[in-house]
């Protein structure tokens, strides 16, 4: 399976050009940096990669999580510079074209990124994430039919999580088709059946959508479960107080 862009790689050992122990002291430098990452420590995980780009310069490992946590930092340029360079190195790995997505989106290039994030799903049509990419891309850029074709290929594909439902239906929502939206919505909401937040706002939705029967009874439902919450049992009461 590709790897998923967005999260912080281990170097190899033995790339060429490189010493055994410059890689090794590299690829500590990495784990923890990977740490700090997952943290949301993004600055101070960077200053990590920074340090292991030194020890191993053509590690291709090292060079991607630096990239990924200058894009994170808002480096825009040095982010884009790096996952050129890798890109250009290895054009036929999905999950680089994926993660050079990500980096030109967050950018703002909109369609430079579109074009990445097409480039992974033809190398690795089976993953979900990079077709979840290409639609949030789509959305992004005001084109929801084309994120209804790509959000809806994300959910048809193992391990598809509820944001890509919820993504789903708001393209579906954009195109009027509000049905089949709403039924997209409660997939999410039945995907993440402890997330309040989530509930609150797809109920809401919902029943802007003028589906207001089916708001009441996904609030209904969690509160039926036993699970309490002030959002959800304010929002039941607004809706109720509309019959």
């Amino acid at each position: 399976m590709a790897r998923k862009a967005g999260t912080p790689v281990q170097p190899v050992a033995g790339e060429p050009g490189e010493t055994a122990g410059d890689v090794h002291h590299a690829a500590s430098l990495n784990a923890y940096g990977s740490y700090l990452f997952g943290q949301g420590r993004w600055e101070e995980a960077r200053s990590f990669f920074v340090k292991a780009a030194r020890e191993a310069p053509d590690d291709p490992a090292t060079r991607k999580n630096l990239g990924i946590a200058s894009s994170a930092c808002g480096l825009n340029d040095e982010a884009i510079e790096i996952f050129a360079e890798l890109v250009a190195q290895s054009p036929q790995d999905a999950s680089l074209h994926n993660a050079y997505g990500l980096v030109l989106h967050r950018a703002g290039r909109l369609e430079e990124a579109e074009a990445e994030f097409t480039r992974a799903t033809e190398l690795a049509p089976a993953e979900y994430i990079y077709w979840h990419h290409k639609g949030t891309n789509a959305l992004a850029r005001d084109n929801p039919s084309a994120a209804v074709a790509a959000l809806a290929r994300a959910v048809a594909l193992p391990g598809a999580p509820a944001v890509s439902y919820y993504n789903l239906a708001m393209a579906l929502g954009a195109e009027g088709e509000t049905e089949r939206a709403t039924m997209f919505l409660q997939k999410a909401v039945s995907l993440r059946s402890d997330d309040a937040d989530l509930l609150v706002r797809a109920a809401r939705i919902m029943d802007q959508w003028g589906r207001h029967a089916t708001a009441i009874e996904c609030l209904r439902s969690y509160v039926r479960s036993g699970r309490r919450d002030a959002r959800v049992d304010e929002l039941l009461d607004e809706l109720l107080g509309q019959e």
